[in-house]
């Protein structure tokens, strides 16, 4: 796969599950080094179907080590520790680009409410 060269081996084998998992819903553009989500909707559903997933995994790890479920508090805790770094990785590899969007810079230039 082209992006195994453009990431770290773990992100890439990370990447190559999603692409796998989310077959018909996205693509790899080699161009912006990203996954790219074929509608919102897509993106969405992916975006919360993992961010859940790393959630439970660490209520899982955390509750195993203190031994009892700490539910909600170990939801928190992810939230409160990792949330901003999956949003980061999240937007570093995936996007949704709207078709016919092309312009990075929106205001009256280019019909676009501006700032």
């Amino acid at each position: 796969m082209p992006f195994e060269k453009d990431f770290d081996p773990s992100v890439a084998a990370q990447m190559q599950a999603e692409l796998l998992r989310f077959t018909g819903k996205c693509h790899y553009d080699e161009a912006k080094k990203k996954i790219v989500y074929h509608s919102l909707k897509f993106a969405l559903e992916a975006y919360l179907t993992l961010q859940r997933e790393e959630m439970d995994r660490h209520k899982w790890l955390e509750s195993e080590k203190s031994k009892n479920d700490l539910g909600g508090r170990a939801l928190a805790d992810w939230v409160n520790k990792y949330s901003t770094d999956f949003a980061r990785y999240w937007r570093r590899t995936h996007a949704y680009i709207p078709p016919g969007d092309f312009s990075q810079n929106k205001g009256p230039d280019n019909n676009q409410p501006g700032k």
